[in-house]
């Protein structure tokens, strides 16, 4: 089984609306989610957890209820790396927390099998690290620092805490965001004018993959 996160809704209808058939509709920890068939695949989705927190928890009550081979998270993020632009694609390919105090920089690695699917179903991905934090980095001083600490790509609130979880139960796991915002200044003005024009791209290319392939 494959489970496709997302924020928001809108982060993974691209998979929802291929599922054919709907099996199943239903609540996990006052989270929606359905269940069918993309391809060959059975493929669950569910959204609507904020920060490492939540995402923590969703994970593991994602891993206990249908004990999955593959978590897939999808959705937004804000560029870190300086030559990324608005609407382009991060895979990640290594978590890290950048807002956890320790001298220990050692990050998640991702799924090497979901990496080299992704790459085989769209070649305008960009693959580097993904960091995440419990805040909205808006600051041009911050996203320097955070490239130059990690050599991150893209920043957001949820990753890292899932690539956690699903590390300490052996489900292989990826991230695929979009940058709708710069990270910088006017970030939360980049987020609500870019979040509906590009947030369902990321789970539009999963569908494709889980019609490609079976995982």
């Amino acid at each position: 089984m494959v489970v496709v996160t997302g924020v928001l809704k809108e982060e993974i209808i691209g998979v929802f609306r291929e599922m054919l058939p709907l099996l199943e509709n239903g609540e996990l920890v006052k989270r929606n989610f359905s269940r069918g068939i993309v391809g060959g695949n059975e493929v669950v989705t569910i959204y609507g957890f904020v920060g490492k927190v939540e995402s923590a928890m969703m994970a593991q009550a994602i891993i206990d209820r249908f004990r999955p081979s593959y978590i897939i998270h999808c959705g937004s993020a804000g560029a870190i790396h300086p030559e990324l632009k608005i609407g382009d694609l991060v895979c990640g390919s290594v978590f890290y927390e950048h807002d956890f105090q320790t001298t220990n920089t050692f990050g998640i690695e991702s799924s090497s099998k979901l990496l080299e699917k992704i790459a085989d179903v769209y070649d305008k991905i960009n693959f580097g690290p993904i960091v995440s934090g419990d805040l909205i980095v808006s600051d041009r001083e911050l996203k320097r620092k955070l490239f130059d600490k990690y050599g991150a790509f893209a920043v957001d609130m949820d990753s890292a805490a899932i690539a956690k979880v699903c590390q300490q139960n052996g489900v292989e796991f990826c991230a695929l965001k979009v940058i709708v915002d710069t990270s910088e200044e006017h970030a939360q003005i980049e987020y609500e004018q870019n979040f509906r024009k590009f947030s369902s791209l990321p789970s539009t290319i999963v569908s494709e993959l889980l019609d490609k392939h079976l995982l």
